[in-house]
C-alpha cells in the first residue's frame, strides 16, 4: 500500500469518522439536542473542512518545513530556544 493510500485511509477513519463521532457525542450530551438526520448532516458538513485541514494539510510531512521557510525561521533557532 502506498503512502498516499494510507494518508487517505487515515483521513477517512480519523478525520471524518472519529471527529464526527466526537461532535455527535458533544452535541448529544453537552447540548442535550435530539439526534436526527438534519443534525448528523450538519455535523458531517462541519467536520469535513477541519478534517481536510488537520489530516491532509497539517499532517503532511513537508507542512512544517514550508511553514518555517515562510516565516523565515530556521530549525537551529528553535533548537537553541528549546535548550
Amino acid at each position: 500500500m502506498t503512502i498516499n493510500k494510507l494518508r487517505i485511509i487515515e483521513f477517512l477513519l480519523i478525520g471524518l469518522i472519529v471527529n464526527s463521532l466526537d461532535n455527535i457525542i458533544a452535541i448529544k450530551y453537552a447540548a442535550g439536542a435530539e439526534l436526527n438526520w438534519d443534525v448528523l448532516v450538519r455535523v458531517f458538513l462541519f467536520v469535513v473542512p477541519f478534517a481536510v485541514l488537520s489530516e491532509l494539510v497539517v499532517d503532511h510531512p513537508n507542512f512544517w518545513k514550508k511553514v518555517m521557510r515562510f516565516l523565515k525561521i530556521e530549525v537551529k533557532q528553535i533548537e537553541k530556544k528549546l535548550e
